[in-house]
């Protein structure tokens, strides 16, 4: 006998099981408050809320409607800088003028995204009274370095935050001596990038009781030319682990130990940087300067020599039975890759002519999550070096010509792998791109410029792999806004949610462009189109009319629209 269901009828687990095929503001926007039971099903969904990747129709409805209903289970929150120049008044001042206490009363991580300096310095007076905010992750934040930002960033929330932390991604900070420098002993945990390595003597007294330092040096210098910083670093009593990035100075064994000197209860330390110091990678110089806590070791070191022939020799003196090491010999840049194993650094940097002295079977890097290689000239490089990082998230290709078309040779070895966490790829050159997409099959997000879009858009089964898989393509240096190849964009990419193009020359006129991009996906919904150009000053003057005027957009539709510094921006 034929029994009738519905969806309510399915049980928790089933329902879960669906709703991880949707997007967390899919969920909110399709099944809060259906009912009470619905309610407590999703509860997971209300306490992490990400809004981004949704149509300015359920965004709107989620901040107007669905926040208010759940503020006190929201605990963590991705709120996205992009938002606040675009998004009705009504909502710019429920996401970013009141006081955040009044939204979410029990937050206890804001993850922060795509801000500029001077708009993140302004936001965080909203960050107060929030008892249980521990936690400010900040991506993706440029803009100038303001002097003040950090340690108003250290004491938001009436210095209640212990964990801060700034991507990669975002900018380098000056932390200079006519900054008055309060110490914060609340923070526990900090990821931070400085400008040049004379800044950490500051650093360090802002942070008297950090727990774990992930820090990163961006000075490009042959050294480092204040050497009495070293000697003058305060004592991090309570740090146990430490992380030091830094690849562009050439580090010597005195300065690495006179660090070490002030971290005596240290157990677990990393570091990623290059030297020309021999001392640095022989066994028993490093033994000589690790704090007696030390539990774990791992580093990634460039070392450059200067004579090939005799540096060979002294290969077998860089492994020990108490941190083993794997050396890669890179012949055109005159220097060794040393590292420990396992190496479990959360971003490798490679070139491309390493891929030869990487061993078959070699999985000592398989924690890697980030990947960039340099100076690629083959393809077949790319999928050498790739067989050893099966857990990439983001992987960036740069080829050493960048108007060569680089492809996999006819006769080229057989290499089986996946990469099933690979999410986002960058490209930067031209490249025959089915043997990479083949391997890789849930990538979602994909930079790539527009010379090379062109020759991927020609090959067939390139396109069939990527039909309803990439959901986010950012194309740079668009060269012809008379090309039909946005024509065979908006066929190819089925499921795509975000567009971003960037014209090679600038102070080109878009009109035509935007109407064109508009009139491919007339009916397809979800859809933000983001362009670098120029709009006529009529047109900039009153851009929602127009678009309503000029495209299959009308006065009742759910949409917004802007245009800022060249930038036309529409999310519908």
């Amino acid at each position: 006998m034929f029994v009738s269901s519905s969806f309510e009828t399915l049980p928790d687990e089933i329902i879960l099981h669906i709703c991880q095929y949707l997007r967390g503001a899919d969920v909110l926007f399709s099944f809060y408050n259906l009912n009470n039971r619905l309610n407590i099903t999703i509860t997971g969904y209300c306490r992490y809320v990400n809004l981004l990747s949704v149509s300015y129709e359920q965004f709107e409805y989620s901040v107007s409607h669905v926040l208010p209903q759940i503020s006190n289970s929201v605990q963590t929150f991705l709120l996205n800088g992009n938002w606040e120049t675009i998004i009705s008044k009504k909502l710019n001042s429920i996401l970013f003028q009141s006081p955040m206490t009044l939204l979410f009363p029990q937050l206890q991580k804001l993850i922060i995204k795509w801000f500029t300096t001077e708009k993140l310095l302004l936001f965080i007076d909203t960050l107060h009274d929030l008892p249980q905010l521990i936690e400010l992750d900040i991506r993706f934040l440029k803009g100038k370095m303001l002097n003040s930002l950090l340690t108003k960033v250290l004491s938001t929330n009436n210095n209640q935050l212990s964990i801060v932390s700034f991507d990669h991604d975002s900018i380098d900070f000056d932390i200079c001596d006519d900054i008055t420098l309060i110490s914060y002993p609340n923070i526990e945990q900090l990821t931070v990038n400085l400008t040049e390595a004379k800044f950490m003597t500051n650093l360090f007294l802002l942070i008297p009781n950090i727990r774990c330092l992930y820090l990163s040096i961006e000075e490009m210098s042959t050294e480092i030319k204040c050497q009495s910083i070293f000697t003058n670093l305060p004592y991090l009593l309570h740090l146990i682990t430490f992380q030091l990035r830094s690849i562009n100075l050439f580090w010597t064994l005195d300065q690495i130990s006179h660090i070490l000197k002030v971290m005596p209860s240290l157990q677990e330390l990393t570091f990623d940087l290059r030297t020309e110091d021999k001392r640095l990678i022989n066994k028993e110089n490093l033994l000589t300067i690790l704090p007696r806590s030390l539990i774990k070791l791992e580093y990634f070191i460039r070392y450059y020599f200067s004579q090939l022939e005799s540096e060979i020799e002294t290969t077998k003196s860089f492994s020990s039975p108490h941190f083993p090491v794997i050396s890669m010999l890179d012949e055109p840049r005159s220097r060794f890759i040393i590292y420990t194993i396992p190496c479990n650094l959360h971003s490798v940097i490679l070139t491309g002519t390493v891929s030869q002295y990487m061993p078959s079977g070699w999985k000592y890097m398989q924690q890697t999550e980030n990947l960039y290689i340099a100076h690629i000239t083959s393809v077949l490089e790319i999928l050498h070096i790739l067989q050893h990082f099966r857990r990439l998230r983001t992987l960036t290709i740069d080829a050493k010509d960048k108007s060569q078309i680089l492809s996999l040779p006819l006769k080229s070895e057989s290499i089986n792998f996946k990469l099933p966490f690979l999410k986002q790829i960058e490209i930067f050159g031209i490249f025959e791109l089915f043997p990479l997409f083949n391997v890789a099959p849930n990538i979602d997000y994909m930079i790539i410029y527009f010379d090379c879009l062109k020759l991927l858009l020609n090959d067939e089964s390139t396109c069939r792999l990527l039909q309803t898989q990439v959901v986010r393509l950012n194309i740079v240096n668009w060269e012809d806004i008379e090309s039909d190849l946005i024509e065979r964009i908006s066929e190819i990419f089925c499921s795509l949610r975000h567009l971003v193009i960037v014209l090679k020359d600038s102070k080109i006129l878009i009109d035509d462009f935007v109407l064109k991009v508009l009139s491919l996906w007339k009916g397809k919904s979800r859809l933000s189109i983001d362009i670098k150009g120029l709009l006529s000053k009529e047109t900039s003057e009153n851009l929602r009319q127009w678009i309503i005027t000029h495209s299959h957009m009308r006065e009742e539709d759910s949409f917004a629209v802007e245009c800022n510094d060249n930038w036309f921006d529409l999310w519908f």
